[in-house]
């Protein structure tokens, strides 16, 4: 009798284990999606922040951090905020307030901007995230630089004259352009001359240094004759990539004299 009562015992906790290891993998299947890339991690900042998984319809708590799959969406509160981390070294921030949606497209990823916005706070290599806002697709860098029209403050190369490089007087310039105009429009470029700097540093991580681009503005608004005066960074590549983006520069047009000037930039 007291076998029997024994094996009893021991079917009903076979039983509850089996049950609940069931569960248990059921659970981890509809999370981690055995099979599927996994495209980011996600940390939690501050607030509230949920996880929508694809094909299921209750929202997950972010309690710390999480992997994201192909259309999981992530929702922030209105004082949520959240980081995600992608294997390409790509670093960008939910903001609070918003919906993104993941998406997997010829192994690009893009993120799809519903509510809210992003914040890319580290830029990885080129070509691998995308960001989609408003039926228009940006590469994550582009998004950044180019459509939100300004980067964080202590990452843009430093506009301040690099030592023995005395910038232009601020006086009126051939009766058009003063050298604050030609100053504050190189400013609007920033982006192009810190993708530069971004590209550089894949190739060659930690660098810093300056550069001084010569160039000459047509009455056009062309720039002209544009070259490399000096520059403690020996990248080929790097130094044509700071002329190509000084050439896409466009000043208004102007009597007088064309202007030649000299453009110090400072990375670090």
């Amino acid at each position: 009798m007291a076998k029997n009562n024994w094996l009893i015992s021991t079917l009903i906790v076979l039983g509850i284990f089996s049950v609940a290891l069931s569960l248990f993998i059921a659970t981890q299947t509809e999370k981690q999606k055995p099979g599927a890339r996994p495209l980011a991690r996600i940390e939690l900042n501050l607030g509230k922040v949920f996880i929508l998984r694809n094909n299921l319809t209750q929202k997950e708590t972010l309690t710390k951090r999480a992997t994201l799959f192909a259309l999981d969406s992530v929702e922030t509160s209105v004082d949520g905020d959240a980081t995600m981390e992608f294997d390409s070294a790509y670093r960008i921030r939910v903001q609070e307030n918003s919906l993104i949606t993941l998406d997997e497209e010829n192994d690009r990823i893009v993120l799809i901007i519903k509510r809210g916005d992003l914040q890319v706070e580290n830029f990885g290599r080129e070509g691998t995230v995308y960001i989609s806002k408003d039926g228009i697709r940006w590469s994550a860098t582009d998004y950044e630089m180019n459509y939100k029209k300004q980067a964080p403050a202590e990452t843009l190369p430093d506009l301040a004259p690099s030592e023995g490089v005395t910038p232009p007087p601020a006086t009126t310039m051939s009766e058009g352009l003063t050298s604050e105009f030609i100053q504050d429009t190189l400013k609007t470029q920033r982006g192009s001359f810190f993708k530069c700097y971004t590209q550089l540093l894949q190739k060659t991580p930690g660098v810093v240094g300056q550069a001084s681009i010569s160039f000459t503005i047509e009455r056009t608004g062309k720039v002209t004759q544009a070259e490399i005066a000096s520059s403690s960074i020996n990248d080929a590549g790097f130094k044509k990539c700071l002329l190509d983006a000084i050439k896409r520069v466009e000043f208004k047009a102007f009597s007088g004299d064309p202007i030649s000037t000299v453009f110090p930039l400072r990375f670090e």
